[in-house]
């Protein structure tokens, strides 16, 4: 399904297709799709020209979604996002990834964090990555598993754009969480399928769902989590 759903998102792609040379087009095409229709909630800031870190404050990524992490509604950053224009050659395309590469490496070498994600954008086409602490470079969320590759890029206005409406989706309900090591107790404790659907009343059972009572259900990243008054962070079922 296409992500230009209505004449207002249709004009600003029609723009960024006829400026093939120009950036600035398709970074407001995005701009628009982020912070109108894909992270739309109060929980969520679309800012546009930051730095990726304080400790880089030179530098400027394109655009930045980010999201207030609970208990304490730390702002955390979700998502990188570096442009280029349409007409983007191989240097360029091999540019801005290494651009989002750099950003999210400096992020997570100050920001303890299991993982972050990043957009690269040529145009109106985009794919998306997560990166990891231990990984060399940016993981694909779908698609080739080459680097540089603009046929993996996904155009916006097309039915192959629900990949990203994925990745989005990933997004949101795996966001980057803090690190925080799990006790093996905590990990006995942490309710499975087989633990929700028992009705097992054995004392083990028992003492197992009671231990489990710490663990609350979170709808919107469907998985449990509890919260560790000693880092103040939530802890998230495996």
């Amino acid at each position: 399904m296409s992500l230009v759903t209505d004449a207002y998102l249709f004009q600003l792609w029609k723009a960024a297709q006829a400026a093939s040379d120009a950036e600035g087009p398709g970074r407001t095409f995005w701009n628009q799709i982020l912070s109108k229709y894909i992270f739309v909630g109060k929980e969520y800031v679309v800012a546009s020209e930051e730095p990726p870190s304080s400790a880089n404050s030179k530098r400027r990524v394109d655009i930045i979604v980010k999201y207030f992490e609970p208990p304490n509604y730390s702002i955390r950053i979700l998502c990188f996002v570096e442009a280029k224009r349409p007409n983007a050659d191989l240097s360029m395309i091999d540019e801005v990834e290494h651009q989002a590469f750099d950003a999210c490496a400096g992020y997570l070498s100050t920001n303890k964090l299991q993982h972050i994600y990043a957009m690269t954008t040529i145009g109106t086409r985009a794919r998306l990555w997560r990166y990891r602490p231990d990984n060399d470079y940016l993981d694909p969320l779908f698609g080739s598993e080459d680097l540089s590759d603009r046929s993996a890029y996904v155009e916006a206005h097309s039915s192959d754009a629900q990949k990203l409406r994925d990745g989005f989706h990933q997004m949101k309900n795996i966001p980057p969480t803090s690190k925080v090591s799990t006790s093996k107790s905590a990990a006995v404790i942490a309710p499975s399928s087989h633990a929700q659907s028992s009705t097992a009343s054995s004392s083990s059972a028992a003492s197992t769902q009671a231990a489990a009572s710490q663990w609350v259900w979170d709808n919107e990243h469907k998985r449990y989590r509890y919260l560790n008054h000693t880092t103040k962070q939530w802890v998230w079922q495996e």
